[in-house]
């Protein structure tokens, strides 16, 4: 889900060696390249800004704070970083991962083109890109390399970060954690409190929690779809939709809550559909067979747009890029997922509820949960 960006990124991005060790980065240099073996390829480049980040992250752990960053990576594994920043913020920037050589990104097309020369790259180079990419980047830095090709490989990389790796995996249980304490705190605020307080009780719990990274999206009204908190304070809200997002070493989590006083028809429907969404769940299951036992508990109420895509998912990047077009087809073993359940019925009334899954051949393991 696309939530408020922050203009700068203040979470704790260093990279932490106890966390993620070196020789994980290393092994992934190297699955890339073993991608990339058939292309011909003299080396790669991999381009990230702060909103979207997941391929450099990926490799270097890397997540510009302002503006873009970029990796230049050899085929043998040896890596420069260009971010935002003057000569004297090269020294902060170099804690955000593991490899030394961080320079000033001052022209990316030219950076493109020196480092070239200089590591003897004579065929064609790999480019990673995303989806905030500058439109005129990729002609630009074409240009400054002549006839030395820039062949766009994100389709084949992106199934890598698909791919949880133990590391990956443990990190996203630990990321689940520190929403399940910001769930937890939401809602013994909710009780009492108004529902920014309750909100921003739970974005200061994952941060003590050691989250990297928190996005909150509440409830504007009695019963509303969750968005931003654009108010100084609005009281309190029941039922209260929630949404809320916490990364943990590059790695998120996320979760859709909906608290209430009472049970309400909507909310109760809700809840049967993700429980039937979780029990149908396994490697293999086709995410329309999801949408339609949850359209089924749900009855003649419709499908919150929230919860359109029935599993999303989620890793380096809140909304995983998908071989399909129209996204996640069917669930895979050894994937994160978000599954999601929600209706609408008017603007003050809709139930919005999620759960961090794992698919595996005879079901699936919970991470994170709104049913608890």
């Amino acid at each position: 889900m696309r939530v408020t960006q922050p203009a700068v990124l203040v979470g704790a991005y260093d990279w932490d060696e106890k966390l993620i060790p070196r020789a994980e980065y290393d092994a992934r240099i190297n699955q890339v390249f073993a991608k990339l073996s058939d292309g011909g390829l003299a080396g790669l480049v991999v381009y990230g800004n702060k909103v979207d980040n997941a391929a450099l992250a990926y490799l270097t752990n890397f997540a510009p704070k302002i503006e873009s960053g970029m990796a230049l990576v050899t085929k043998d594994g040896k890596v420069r970083i260009h971010g935002a920043g003057s000569p004297h913020m090269m020294v902060n920037a170099k804690r955000l991962t593991w490899t030394e050589d961080v320079r000033p990104l001052r022209d990316p097309a030219k950076n493109i083109s020196e480092w070239a020369d200089e590591v003897g790259a004579k065929g064609p180079l790999g480019f990673w890109t995303c989806e905030a990419m500058p439109t005129d980047l990729l002609p630009r830095a074409q240009a400054g390399l002549g006839e030395r090709k820039l062949v766009d490989v994100s389709d084949k990389l992106n199934a890598l970060l698909r791919e949880k790796s133990p590391v990956a995996l443990r990190l996203v249980r630990e990321a689940c954690g520190m929403l399940g304490k910001a769930a937890t705190v939401l809602e013994e605020w909710f009780h009492g409190a108004s529902a920014r307080e309750a909100a921003i009780a739970a974005e200061k719990a994952a941060t003590q929690a050691g989250a990297q990274d928190v996005r909150v999206l509440i409830s504007l009204g009695k019963g509303g779809t969750p968005t931003a908190i654009d108010y100084p304070e609005s009281g309190k809200h029941d039922p209260l939709l929630a949404y809320i997002a916490v990364r943990h070493a590059g790695y998120w989590a996320e979760g859709f809550l909906t608290l209430a006083s009472m049970p309400n028809d909507t909310l109760t429907r809700t809840q049967a559909a993700l429980k039937a969404m979780l029990a149908k769940a396994k490697a293999g299951t086709g995410v329309a067979e999801l949408r339609d036992v949850a359209q089924s508990a749900l009855g003649k109420l419709a499908i919150h747009p929230a919860a359109r895509k029935a599993a999303v998912g989620v890793g380096l990047a809140l909304e995983e890029t998908e071989a399909a077009p129209g996204g996640v087809a069917k669930l895979e073993a050894g994937r994160v997922y978000s599954l999601r359940a929600g209706a609408q019925v008017s603007l003050s009334d809709n139930a919005l509820l999620s759960a961090m899954i794992v698919p595996k051949a005879d079901g699936v393991d919970i991470l994170w949960s709104a049913l608890g």
